[in-house]
């Protein structure tokens, strides 16, 4: 009589984990990291033309070499930014409320190309006026704000950052004319399978190089002393062979040896506690 019961709860207990195994959760996890691929140089042309034009012609950046507004010298004439050759307006154009908005929606307008997808999510964490002269000569030459650049605070998914996003919209008379940045579309695997404990004791030996400026190679075994503060949650992009994949990790600030100078970024995944990225500051 005392055994029913117990084998009933045994029984009931494993088809509750063997439905577990079936959620969608899992599907989710398929699919993570996401992988953002690069763009044939003929697909670009054509989706930078689309960019460009949906926006009137006004905007003098290109996209990446994933079709994103995120920067990069792919689709530079000569090596030279198409940014420095663009007609400057030279109208003056003092700052508006209204202009935060339309710097979001330019954001949100291009979301194909900046990933931007919710306005309300975007953050402004700086304006500035470019300043130029209306009055180029005579004894009149002003010096008066011919654009303005709004400079947008870094992505967060969960309220952890993804690295790398900020995005700047600089915006003149007749509208916005750059769009450097972008945003991802990352997937949050979710719990954090591996802690802090996990990735302080894993970097312990590792071993990091870098070369100075006489070309001389140096290379630091990690202790504990090298470790800079708490590991920090964050979303990192990763090169791999068909693009980027967007993971996230522990960030881990490690300093240069006898010094108080942070030297490296080593990232470490949250998903199977190994080492995906180090950047070399």
């Amino acid at each position: 009589m005392i055994k029913k019961p117990f084998t009933l709860l045994f029984f009931g207990l494993l088809t509750m984990l063997l439905a577990c195994d079936s959620l969608p959760v899992e599907d989710k996890k398929e699919d993570y990291p996401i992988l953002i691929k690069r763009v044939d140089i003929e697909t670009l042309k054509s989706l930078n033309d689309e960019y460009h034009q949906n926006n009137n012609g006004l905007i003098c950046s290109t996209l990446n070499e994933y079709a994103l507004t995120g920067y990069s010298r792919v689709l530079f004439p000569n090596d030279e930014n198409p940014c420095l050759s663009r007609t400057e307006s030279k109208k003056e154009v003092q700052y508006e409320n209204r202009f935060d908005d339309l710097a979001k929606q330019s954001l949100l307008q291009n979301s194909k190309f900046t990933g931007v997808i919710d306005a309300s999510k975007l953050v402004i964490s700086e304006i500035t006026p470019l300043k130029g002269c209306t009055i180029c000569e005579g004894p009149d030459i002003d010096n008066v704000p011919l654009q303005w650049k709004f400079e947008f605070e870094t992505q967060k998914i969960n309220n952890i950052e993804v690295s790398n996003t900020k995005i700047t919209v600089y915006m003149d008379a007749n509208g916005v004319n750059r769009i450097w940045g972008n945003w991802y579309n990352a997937i949050d695997p979710g719990f954090v399978n591996f802690g802090t404990n996990h990735v302080k004791e894993y970097l312990l030996g590792l071993k990091l190089r870098y070369e100075n400026e006489q070309n001389q190679i140096f290379e630091q075994i990690v202790s504990k002393e090298h470790i800079k503060g708490e590991p920090e949650l964050r979303f990192t992009s990763v090169d791999v062979e068909k693009g980027m994949e967007i993971h996230k990790a522990w960030e881990v600030n490690i300093l240069l040896e006898n010094t108080d100078n942070i030297k490296w970024k080593v990232y470490v995944s949250t998903v199977d506690g190994t080492i995906i990225d180090t950047t070399l500051l």
